[in-house]
C-alpha cells in the first residue's frame, strides 16, 4: 500500500514532464516511421525515441523503465498488427511483447553506463563516457532483437548483419541528436530560443537545399556550423547537430540526397556515419569553447574579487592612516591637512568658519587615580559624543593627548560658540562612572580673512588657556 502511494505522490508531481516525453516519444516514434522508414519495413531510419527513452532514465530514474515500454509498445503496436497477417499472430505477439522491452532495456542500460546524467552539459570525460555508454547500449540490445528477428525468420542469417547496422545507426543517431539538444536546453533554454540562434539554425538547411542543384555547395554547411559553434558553443553545437541530422533525414527519405549517395539503405547508411563521424568533433569543439568560456568567466571573477579586496585593502590601509586608533576621530596629521584645504577653500570663496579646540579637564588624575585603560575609555567616550553632536560637514580630530580640534565649515563665531556650550553640557551631562564627573574646556576662534592656519589654530588655543584660567569647564572665545 505505502508503494502504491509513493508512486500515486510521485505520478501527481511529475505527471506533467511525464505526459510530455511520452508524447514526445510516440510522436517521435510516427514521425520516424511514416516519414523516414525503410522501404518494406516500419523500422524508422532514425530512431528519435531511443534519445527520448534516455532523457526519462535520467529524469526519472527506473521508473522510467515501464513508462519507456509504454511509450514503445504505443509506436510499435499498432504498426506490428499491421504486418498480422504476413508474420502471423504468434510472431506478431513475439514482437509486441519483446520490441517494447529491449527498447526499454536500451535506454535503462546507456542510463547505467553513462551516470552523468545529472551533468548540466556534456564535459570532455563526460562525451567519452556518453559515447562508449550508448554504443554498449545499442549494441546489445540491438544485438538481441536482430536475434530475435532471425529466430522468428523475420530475416535470412545473410541479412543478419545489415538489419543489425541498419537499427543500430537509427537508435544511434537518435541518442546522438536528441542527448545534447537535451543538454544544451536543460542548462541554457532561453540560449536555444535566443534570436541569433534559432535564425542561424535556420540557415542551416539552406546549403543542403543547394546541394540539389550543385553537390560542391554541400560544403558551404561546415563553415556555418563553425560560426555558431564559434559564436554559440555547445548549445549551438547541439542545435546545429540536431537541425542538420534531421535535415539529412528528410532530403534522404523524400529522395533528394543532397550528394546522390545512393538510394534506400545505402544513402541512409553513408548520411547516418556521415553524422555520427562529424558530431562528434562538433559535440567535442562545443565543449572546448564551453570550458575555455567558463574558465574566463572563472578569472574574470577571480580577478574581480581580487580587484575588490586590493580596493578594500588599500581602504582600509587609508583609513589607518588618517584616523586615530583609540578615538576613531581624525588623526592630528590628517587634521592639519583639513586645516589648510579649508582655510584655503574658505579665503577663495569668502564664507564664514570657525574653530573649536577642547580639552579633557584633570585628564592627568584620571589616568593616575583609575589608570590607562580608564583613560583611554574616557578620550573613547568623549570623542563618541563629540562625534554625535557635529553635522555631516564637520571634522573632528585628535590634536593631542587630550586635546580634540574640531572644524565648522560655513559657520560664524556666535554659531560656533552654540555648538561648543552644546558640546560642553553633553559631556557634562555624561555618566563617566568615575567619583567625580568629567568636563572640557574650549577655545573657539573664527577664521578672519587672509589668516593663516597656524595663526588661526594659536588664537583658538589661546582662547583654551583663557578657559582654563578661568576654572574650567567652560568655554572662551578668542578676541
Amino acid at each position: 500500500m505505502s508503494v502504491v502511494s509513493l508512486n500515486t505522490g510521485w505520478l501527481a508531481t511529475h505527471w506533467k514532464k511525464v505526459l510530455v516525453l511520452m508524447l514526445l516519444y510516440v510522436a517521435g516514434g510516427y514521425l520516424g516511421i511514416c516519414v523516414a522508414a525503410f522501404p518494406g519495413t516500419f523500422f524508422a531510419q532514425v530512431w528519435l525515441p531511443s534519445g527520448i527513452g534516455l532523457v526519462m532514465f535520467c529524469l526519472f530514474g527506473r521508473r522510467a523503465l515501464f513508462l519507456v515500454a509504454l511509450a514503445s509498445l504505443l509506436v510499435n503496436g499498432p504498426f506490428a498488427l499491421q504486418h498480422l497477417d504476413k508474420n502471423g499472430a504468434v510472431t506478431t505477439g513475439i514482437l509486441i511483447v519483446f520490441s517494447p522491452a529491449l527498447d526499454a532495456l536500451q535506454s535503462f542500460l546507456a542510463w547505467r553506463f553513462w551516470r552523468l546524467d545529472r551533468e548540466p552539459r556534456l564535459s570532455r570525460l563526460g562525451l567519452q563516457r556518453f559515447l562508449s555508454a550508448i554504443l554498449l547500449a545499442v549494441s546489445v540490445s540491438i544485438l538481441l532483437m536482430a536475434n530475435l528477428h532471425l529466430f522468428l525468420g523475420l530475416i535470412e542469417p545473410n541479412e543478419f548483419i545489415a538489419r543489425f547496422a541498419m537499427m543500430a545507426l537509427a537508435d544511434l543517431q537518435g541518442l546522438f541528436l536528441i542527448i545534447p539538444l537535451w543538454l544544451a536546453l536543460r542548462r541554457a533554454a532561453y540560449d536555444v530560443l535566443s534570436y541569433p540562434l534559432f535564425f542561424s539554425a535556420l540557415a542551416i538547411p539552406v546549403p543542403l537545399l543547394l546541394a540539389s542543384l550543385e553537390p560542391t555547395l554541400a560544403a558551404l554547411l561546415f563553415p556555418l556550423i563553425a560560426f555558431i559553434i564559434i559564436r554559440l558553443r555547445f548549445i549551438g553545437a547541439a542545435l546545429a547537430l540536431f537541425v542538420a541530422g534531421g535535415c539529412v533525414v528528410i532530403l534522404v527519405a523524400t529522395g533528394n540526397d543532397p550528394l546522390q549517395m545512393g538510394e534506400g539503405v545505402d544513402a541512409f547508411s553513408r548520411w547516418a556515419l556521415i553524422v555520427l563521424a562529424l558530431g562528434t568533433p562538433m559535440l567535442l569543439m562545443g565543449i572546448v569553447l564551453d570550458d575555455s568560456y567558463d574558465y574566463q568567466i572563472h578569472l574574470e571573477a577571480r580577478v574581480s574579487e581580487r580587484t575588490q579586496a586590493l580596493q578594500d585593502a588599500l581602504a582600509a590601509a587609508h583609513t589607518l592612516a588618517i584616523t586615530d586608533s583609540l578615538t576613531r576621530a581624525f588623526n592630528r596629521r590628517q587634521m592639519e591637512t583639513l586645516v589648510h584645504d579649508e582655510v584655503e577653500r574658505a579665503q577663495r570663496y569668502q564664507q564664514p568658519m570657525s574653530l573649536i579646540i577642547l580639552d579633557i579637564d584633570h585628564f592627568k588624575k584620571v589616568n593616575d587615580n583609575y589608570g590607562h585603560p580608564v583613560g583611554d575609555k574616557v578620550l573613547q567616550k568623549v570623542s563618541e559624543i563629540l562625534a554625535g553632536s557635529l553635522r555631516q560637514s564637520d571634522s573632528l580630530g585628535r590634536w593631542g593627548g587630550e586635546e580634540f580640534l574640531i572644524l565648522l565649515p560655513q559657520i560664524h563665531l556666535g554659531a560656533a560658540a552654540s555648538v561648543a556650550e552644546k558640546l560642553r553640557l553633553a559631556v557634562c551631562a555624561t555618566n563617566f562612572e568615575l567619583k567625580t564627573p568629567v568636563t572640557i574646556s574650549l577655545g573657539v576662534a573664527e577664521l578672519r580673512d587672509d589668516e593663516s592656519a597656524g595663526d588661526w589654530i594659536t588664537r583658538a588655543d589661546q582662547a583654551l588657556y583663557l578657559a582654563k584660567d578661568r576654572g574650567r569647564n567652560q568655554l572662551a572665545i578668542a578676541d
